[in-house]
């Protein structure tokens, strides 16, 4: 099998499932019913998809090749990651305390 597809979009979707799939493992081996919450499920592959683009931003600073396979990969995956820091500073911002 040949893989032709963007790293970091492939790693993306990768770190997103599994993501996922860790509070239902954690719930099953604790005992917690329900194993498989879908909010939960959906909620916990946004972060993970997330981490991606966070991590590449954050090692662009170190290596501009980091920085050509995040400019490479598809534009949804950098927005996605940009759109997560926008809606926590304007949660923070608009937050009371």
């Amino acid at each position: 099998m040949q893989w032709d597809g963007n790293v970091v979009d492939m790693t993306t979707i990768a770190v997103g499932i599994f993501s996922s799939l860790i509070s239902p493992c954690r719930r099953y081996f604790t005992g917690k019913k329900p194993c498989f919450i879908r909010e939960k499920a959906i909620a916990d592959m946004m972060n993970g998809v997330m981490l991606v683009p966070f991590l590449m931003m954050i090692g662009a600073v170190f290596s501009s090749e980091v920085m050509k396979e995040l400019l490479s990969s598809a534009k949804l995956t950098v927005a996605i990651g940009g759109m997560a820091g926008l809606f926590f500073i304007v949660g923070e911002l608009f937050k009371g305390e």
